[in-house]
């Protein structure tokens, strides 16, 4: 008698072992492996909700599926892929998502060996959907629909630990390239690479680490308050030793163009306090110290900066040195190419310096401030989370700023010109200037962004009409334009 009365509890006892052998997934983190290369993740913004169950399709996937009717032709292969990509991405950025760039390798190929070729890739979608993953599985069901046919793919059943998914493979790409699906029970699991699907269950089950329960990220994410909308996990060190060999060191050379060639990790954190944003890094370099930096604060209070911003909007103040900044970047860009790409930019620049008379660096990047602010007015009609309103104080000699703008885009507007006289296929993205000082890109029907100076800001927008709309609102606080 008193032996089966103890059952009951040692039956509760094993539930609960077996509820902590068994991991629970209550972010999208939570199913990214801790061995890892390249990391984001997302929650919607305020504004941005999830899809309801009677919810007509979204706005941008009627939009691309009537834009792809108006072409009034079929869209190749790639077209078709890259409108599904695009479609997805605006159904992803309504959900709490991670995106992880697991693992990468190449072999050499080439009669000398020298080529690279790419042997191994391991990516991960996870989307925390509530277990209503249809649109999702809607979207593949067209790639699959338009990229794939019976007699070249198959498409198997199969599972994982306790989770069921499908895997489709083509015989026309390589053996790596395996797609799966699945869900892992509130989250949504798109996996690119060999036996990706079954890493993921793994972690989902606490047979593998997840990301979310690596020591230094919990000691990284306990300090941000609020929580972030967006993370950025970067295992620095282990991307120059995997990649290096993939793209002839270009990995090193990107990092180093950044000062960062002996940064280990790192974590970007971006959330809202308020309606003001910040923007938090933890740097961990390889003498194991880990250095903490605020780019954007919402403690700044600078009256000047905050007169630019509309009471509605949401803002980051950054304060970094923008004239620094932009070098940095091309240089990170032209580390990415080859030697003769790098070789043949840094010539076609000076020789446009020298044909028009300016020096970038001293007639613009000299005469910027240390402040960058930007804000969601106008807001973007399709809530894209990059569709920002941006001003880049200038500190300095703005009469020079804004001549020397001119005269850069005056040579990119011809350089455009130029190439599309001589090529038999024409560019369709060009560079165009309304009377009242607005630039923009032209893309087919598509404009934006778009830029104009103050004489004490440099402004773009997503495109010309917001930013008309922005400069109509806030006025003179900006400063004052001349056409």
């Amino acid at each position: 008698m008193k032996l089966c009365a103890f059952w009951p509890v040692v039956l509760l006892a094993g539930l609960a072992f077996a509820a902590v052998g068994s991991a629970s997934a209550d972010e999208p983190l939570d199913l990214i492996p801790a061995d890892h290369l390249l990391c984001w993740t997302g929650r919607p913004f305020p504004d941005t909700a999830p899809p309801t169950d009677e919810e007509s399709p979204s706005v941008l996937a009627t939009l691309l599926d009537v834009g792809t009717r108006i072409a009034g032709r079929p869209l190749d292969g790639k077209t078709q892929l890259a409108v599904r990509l695009l479609e997805a991405f605006g159904l992803m950025i309504r959900y709490p998502h991670a995106l992880a760039l697991i693992d990468a390798q190449a072999k050499p190929v080439g009669p000398d060996g020298l080529g690279r070729r790419v042997d191994r890739l391991r990516f991960a979608l996870i989307v925390q959907t509530g277990g209503k993953s249809e649109p999702f599985r809607r979207i593949i069901q067209k790639i699959v629909n338009e990229q794939t046919d019976n007699q070249q793919a198959s498409l198997q059943r199969k599972k994982a630990h306790r989770w069921s998914y499908q895997e489709l493979k083509d015989s026309r790409l390589p053996d790596w390239c395996v797609i799966a699906w699945g869900d892992i029970g509130e989250h949504f699991v798109l996996t690119i690479g060999a036996e990706v699907w079954p890493l993921i269950a793994s972690v989902g089950a606490g047979e593998k680490p997840a990301l979310s329960r690596d020591p230094w990220v919990v000691a990284a994410r306990t300090t941000l308050n609020p929580k972030p909308r967006i993370e950025i996990y970067a295992a620095t060190r282990a991307i120059r030793e995997r990649l290096d060999p993939l793209v002839d060191g270009r990995a090193t050379g990107f990092f180093k163009a950044w000062h960062a060639d002996n940064m280990d990790r790192s974590h970007w954190a971006l959330g809202f306090d308020g309606r003001a944003l910040y923007c938090i890094a933890h740097i961990l370099n390889n003498d194991e110290k880990t250095a903490r930096r605020i780019y954007a604060d919402p403690k700044i209070r600078n009256k000047r900066l905050l007169a630019t911003i509309p009471d509605t909007a949401r803002y980051a103040i950054y304060r970094v040195p923008v004239g620094k900044i932009v070098p940095r970047l091309i240089s990170s860009w032209l580390a990415t190419r080859s030697p003769e790409v790098r070789q043949s930019a840094e010539q076609a620049w000076a020789r446009i310096q020298a044909e028009y008379g300016f020096d970038a660096e001293r007639d613009l990047l000299a005469h910027l401030g240390r402040y960058a602010v930007m804000h969601n007015d106008p807001p973007h009609p399709l809530h894209v989370p990059l569709a920002m309103t941006t001003l880049v104080e200038i500190r300095s000699e703005p009469a020079r700023v804004r001549q020397t703008l001119e005269t850069i885009c005056r040579a990119w507007q011809t350089g455009l010109e130029r190439a599309n006289e001589q090529n038999s296929v024409p560019n369709p993205a060009l560079l165009r200037r309304a009377d009242d000082g607005v630039w923009n890109i032209q893309f087919g029907p598509f404009a934006g962004p778009a830029w104009t100076v103050t004489d004490r800001f440099i402004i773009s927008s997503w495109s010309p009409t917001a930013l008309r709309s922005y400069l109509s609102k806030v006025g003179d606080k900006v400063g004052q334009r001349k056409p």
